[in-house]
């Protein structure tokens, strides 16, 4: 089976509880259904190779395999919302209560002295999976351990679209992989 992969659908971002790796229930989940595209760089640790030779030839060649541990993702939006870049980077969103109810005020970045604020999350990305002209389904692919950094800021005459970035690396006491690959029937439901 072939999949013609078109276009990413949708982002789900969910807070993990730092001391099991699985998302946490009372935690923050964010909704991107703005993403502009996800680009995935792999980590790899190289191997070696150690000769052993002549003057005149090779005698012998021990290598090492390269082995994969994580990937490097890089997250463009095309709308800025508080809530994802406050999971993302560690930042506060401010808010007022007036009338009915607590309206977003402003963001903040964390301060330095607060140091490191940022929350573990995991991150799945919907892609659609085409046959003909019309969607199969979707290709759901979590990324099960993740931390990021301030998101990249290019403030001109076009539309701003914040770019993530985002480290994926396994969730080793969740016993998950670095990522995982599903397919499923359609996009899940706004919450």
């Amino acid at each position: 089976m072939k999949d013609i992969l078109y276009g990413v659908q949708l982002v789900i971002l969910k807070e993990l509880d730092p001391t099991t790796q699985e998302a946490k229930a009372s935690g923050v989940t964010c909704r991107v259904d703005t993403a502009e595209s996800i680009e995935l760089e792999p980590v790899i640790s190289e191997g070696k190779e150690d000769l052993c030779r002549s003057d005149e030839k090779i005698l012998a060649v021990v290598r090492t395999p390269d082995l994969l541990y994580g990937y490097n993702l890089t997250l463009k939006d095309n709308a800025f919302d508080p809530e994802v870049a406050s999971l993302i980077e560690g930042g506060k969103i401010k808010t007022t209560t007036e009338g009915e109810g607590a309206t977003t005020s402003g963001y903040d970045n964390p301060m330095m002295s607060e140091g490191a604020t940022m929350k573990p999350f995991l991150l799945e990305a919907y892609v659609a999976n085409y046959e003909g002209d019309s969607i199969k389904n979707y290709i759901k692919i979590t990324f099960n351990n993740c931390s990021g950094k301030a998101a990249k800021m290019s403030l001109e005459k076009a539309f701003y679209a914040p770019e993530f970035e985002v480290k994926s690396r396994e969730a080793t006491k969740a016993s998950k992989p670095i990522r995982t690959i599903e397919y499923v029937n359609e996009l899940p439901a706004q919450a």
